[in-house]
């Protein structure tokens, strides 16, 4: 018996050729298709041609969003969100346009030269604004701005009270001369004359009320109605027919004294009465006056304050 051509190989070289052996006996009956690889090659390159398709037509799709992209948000992106009223990019911008200079110009036929026209004399022209260190024509030259202007506004306060609060005959009530105690009521070409006085308490105890008939003086103690006491005092007017009557009492640190005279051409007789002078001393307005001249004395005078 002849031995097989295997039986001689070593152990390993016996596996390999019987696994050659069945690989061989399993494939042979099959046949290789002869058009299998050129369909593989046909349809790698299909593949290679749709991912080079797939390829350019996205980067085509890419760059046209982006050009959409710019031409849209394009404006937005280079001026940036609106932050609110924009700034003044230069001083040029919040500075007014220059005037332009004056320029020479011929004059016409019909328009008067300017050396035709005569200048305007130094009365006719209009004074200009003194400043505030020229007192006025009512205010005492001694007096700073800030006295002389309080002093003022105390004598138009008190002519509006004045005026508000006496009697209607007495006509309207204006301040008259320089210091703070002189006023006078007109009433067509009647004219009487008002007094205020608001002045510091004098050293030692008031006089005492009594009448002199020697000068025609008489004098009447009442009481207000906060209990104050008050005295009215009635006398001939000096220089004029009729009586002036006077209401005097204290307040706080200071006399206080209101009188009205009759006017130079009156008929004779008192122009107001006690109680007329009692109502006026009495009102909230005439009080809120004096208190305010007592805390803060009105200057008399200019060489006073």
């Amino acid at each position: 018996m002849t031995p097989e051509p295997h039986e001689h190989l070593p152990p390993g070289a016996h596996d390999e050729e019987l696994f050659r052996d069945a690989l061989h006996r399993a494939v042979g009956p099959l046949s290789l298709q002869p058009d299998l690889v050129p369909d593989a090659v046909r349809e790698g390159r299909r593949r290679r041609a749709r991912t080079r398709a797939f390829a350019v037509t996205g980067a085509f799709l890419a760059v046209t969003a982006v050009t959409l992209g710019l031409a849209v948000l394009g404006p937005w992106l280079l001026t940036g969100p609106d932050p609110g009223p924009a700034a003044p990019a230069g001083p040029s911008l919040s500075l007014p346009a220059p005037t332009p200079s004056p320029q020479r110009t011929e004059p016409r036929p019909d328009m008067p030269s300017p050396t035709s026209t005569p200048a305007p004399k130094e009365s006719a022209a209009v004074p200009a604004t003194p400043p505030l260190s020229t007192p006025s024509l009512s205010i005492p030259p001694g007096l700073g701005p800030e006295e002389a202007q309080r002093l003022e506004d105390f004598r138009q306060q008190a002519a509006g009270a004045l005026d508000a609060l006496l009697p209607a005959s007495i006509g309207t009530v204006l301040p008259v001369g320089e210091g703070p105690e002189d006023y006078q009521g007109r009433r067509g070409g009647i004219v009487h004359s008002v007094r205020l006085s608001v002045r510091p308490l004098p050293e030692g105890a008031a006089p005492a009320c009594r009448d002199l008939p020697e000068k025609g003086l008489t004098c009447e103690g009442l009481t207000l109605d906060d209990g104050t006491p008050a005295r009215v005092y009635r006398q001939p007017a000096e220089g004029r027919t009729g009586t002036e009557v006077s209401l005097q009492y204290r307040f706080g640190r200071s006399a206080v004294a209101l009188s009205v005279s009759p006017a130079p051409s009156g008929a004779g007789g008192a122009p107001v009465t006690a109680g007329d002078l009692v109502r006026v001393v009495q009102s909230p307005r005439f009080r809120e006056l004096v208190a305010y001249a007592d805390a803060a004395p009105v200057p008399l005078s200019g060489a006073a304050s």
